[in-house]
């Protein structure tokens, strides 16, 4: 053998040693298969402990969202009647966002009629497939060191968020099963799976786009490195052609049966939902900076995530890195689809829903990318210091506190949970069973959330935000809107109406059921009157939304000015008058409140708060006679009511404010 040169040997003092951070915990076959029968237990003990603990504080089951009805309902009539409806066999649309859930939820009523159970148990079975593949994939990311794909797997069994929805009857865990599952798949360069996989994501949710498109991306940077340098790029894997056949035909056959169904069914490519989220929570309606600082940013940086978001971070200089100098990383789709995922959301619909459910699905993504980038800052720190025992026991620390952390996260939830539950519960099903047994067979009621409602009343519902019926998503958001929704309940015989004041507003008329607390998020139920019911435009009852705030805060001449655009708007809104005379109480404008609760009164005869007010008003004025007329006038057409008619016996002079009284404070 040649001697090395003095150039050789020199530049081989030069060269660092590499420090070798890597352990494996040496795991049997039999304590592998312990492992994994350890987190599916957890994946299923943690979410239905949420289910116990609200069952146990309100003594019933619900979900904490409306959206679970709307696929249940779609379920039980395709298990009934064999029909993509909304209502019995009739009002056929496309309005579920995920068709795939809602045939799971259809087979799954063939075996039990108890809609809650039905929806916990599949939510949760998923739940457990989803941590089963995220174990498995994470060991082909770290095949040296399982125990950071155990870390990775916990991380995503203790996490909050992901244990919450698998309990709302909502789709998310099953579309976050096959992301996972179908990655699994393409690193094991499993054709059939892969495919079958990859085009179940799109039948699950539109938004998988992104993740098809990061797939796509990834696999042409493959094609690209293995084409430019084959002999430095032998570990880069591709498909063979005979797989590519079988992809195209399997993931094209499953594309094409989905756009067949909604083209069938609605006449369009892409559910009902989609066209009618985006024009409601528009980007003008919502703020996309908004967005990203709220529902992306904080969200992903609160309380525990930010001790995986700092690795992450390394681990994304590190993708990038590696991609610039066209080393293949095998985590780049994983990264691309959390991008195209906040991006598109970014872009075309800057809302992330209640509890920020469409950021949920890059979960698993995220965690991966965040222990990847904590083993490469490690390994970087180690090669600085040169000692890796203590490098590694400072990474085992940090994972462990952070699984501790989400753990701690996780229990405090459940609070959450059990809360919300009880918030839709109280609003959208007690006003459901209010409606079935209060109103007429055959009655239809005209609503913006559509789950609870139609599913319990057992009655048609015409939803004004288009997601079961589409003819309301042109005018969605526009100075027509009012008016157009006046024109449809008209069309479609609508007899009741089932609003949140916060969305839509009757006023002139008394409601017949009303159902909430705390002044926030109150559903009232309304008998349609045409020529007498009057429905507010969506901006003057957001105006009157922010009044209240401006009110609140005791910005009296600013709540004025807007009160006064606002009666411009719509000069038929007796509440738009009474709010203007609750404002006249706190500048000691006696005479403007007086006319204001005049012209109230004239616009709803019945406006019960507003004679109260005005009669107050009289008695403190020393007008016992006025005070008088206006109690007997409202008496003449409420003879019944008897806390008017104590008011009426009660006629001596007040020393209290007229109006400022406590239902008023509530509208």
């Amino acid at each position: 053998m040649a001697k090395p040169s003095k150039k050789q040997v020199k530049q081989q003092k030069n060269v660092k040693k590499i420090v070798d951070i890597s352990f494996d915990l040496n795991l049997s076959h039999t304590t592998g298969l312990i492992i994994i029968a350890a987190l599916l237990i957890l994946s299923i003990v943690l979410p239905y402990y949420y289910v116990y603990y609200a069952y146990s504080v309100n003594h019933y089951n619900s979900f904490p969202l409306d959206d679970p009805w709307i696929h249940l309902q779609f379920a039980k009539n395709l298990a009934e009647y064999g029909s993509f409806s909304y209502f019995k066999n009739e009002v056929v649309t496309a309005g579920s966002t995920s068709p795939i859930y809602t045939i799971i939820l259809a087979a799954g009523f063939l075996i039990t009629k108890n809609e809650m159970w039905l929806s916990y148990v599949i939510g949760i079975i998923f739940f457990a497939f989803s941590v089963y593949y995220f174990y498995k994939l994470s060991g082909t990311f770290f095949p040296k060191e399982n125990w950071l794909a155990i870390a990775a797997a916990l991380l995503l069994v203790f996490d909050k968020w992901l244990n919450f929805i698998s309990v709302t009857g909502m789709e998310t865990t099953l579309y976050i099963f096959l992301l996972v599952a179908c990655y699994y798949y393409y690193r094991k360069m499993n054709a059939i799976g892969f495919a079958v996989t990859l085009g179940l994501t799109f039948w699950t949710r539109p938004d998988a786009l992104a993740f098809i498109a990061a797939i796509a991306a990834d696999y042409f940077f493959r094609v690209y490195l293995k084409n430019r340098s084959p002999k430095d790029n032998t570990d880069i894997l591709l498909f063979e052609k005979k797989d590519l056949y079988k992809i195209a035909g399997i993931f094209g056959a499953i594309m094409a049966a989905y756009f067949a169904m909604n083209y069938i069914i609605a006449g369009s490519l892409l559910p009902n939902t989609y066209s009618a989220k985006l024009a409601y929570y528009s980007a003008e309606f919502r703020s996309r900076s908004e967005f990203l600082k709220l529902e992306v940013w904080e969200y992903f940086t609160e309380s525990a995530y930010l001790l995986i978001f700092i690795p992450f971070v390394f681990g994304v200089f590190k993708l990038a890195s590696d991609s610039f100098k066209l080393k293949y990383n095998p985590l780049l789709p994983a990264f691309i689809f959390i991008a195209l995922l906040i991006f598109m959301y970014w872009y075309k619909l800057p809302y992330a829903h209640r509890f920020g459910r469409y950021m949920m699905p890059v979960f698993p993504f995220y965690i991966l990318i965040s222990v990847y980038g904590g083993r490469e800052f490690f390994r970087w720190f180690a090669n600085y210091i040169g000692d890796s025992k203590l490098v590694n026991g400072l990474n085992v620390i940090l994972l462990a506190g952070t699984i501790v952390y989400f753990a701690s996260e996780y229990n405090s939830t459940k609070e959450i949970f059990q809360d919300q539950s009880r918030h839709i519960y109280i609003r959208q099903v007690e006003t459901a069973k209010w409606l079935k047994n209060n109103t007429p067979e055959g009655s239809t009621i005209a609503t913006h959330d559509v789950g609870a409602i139609a599913y319990y009343s057992d009655r048609k519902v015409v939803d004004v935000v288009g997601l079961i019926n589409p003819e309301f998503i042109s005018k969605l958001n526009t100075k027509e809107f009012a008016g157009f929704v006046e024109e449809q309940i008209i069309k479609k015989n609508v007899t009741y109406m089932a609003f949140l004041k916060e969305w839509f507003q009757v006023v002139n008329q008394p409601a017949l059921f009303t159902a909430g607390e705390n002044a926030f998020e109150i559903m009232q139920v309304y008998k349609y009157i045409p020529g007498k019911t009057h429905l507010l435009s969506t901006e003057v009852n957001s105006g009157i939304q922010y009044v209240s705030q401006l009110i609140s805060s005791k910005q009296y001449p600013q709540a004025m000015s807007v009160l006064k655009q606002l009666a411009a708007m719509d000069p038929n809104s007796s509440l738009t008058y009474f709010m203007m005379a609750y404002v006249n109480s706190f500048t000691n404008d006696g005479a403007s409140a007086e006319k204001n609760l005049l012209k109230a009164i004239e616009l709803y005869p019945d406006y019960k708060d507003a004679v109260l007010s005005l009669s107050n008003l009289y008695r403190i004025q020393q007008k016992t006679d006025d005070s008088r007329n206006v109690l007997t006038k409202y008496l003449a057409i409420n003879p019944q009511d008897t806390s008017v008619l104590n008011q009426l016996n009660k006629l001596e002079p007040l020393k209290t404010d007229p109006v400022k009284t406590d239902t008023l404070k509530t509208k």
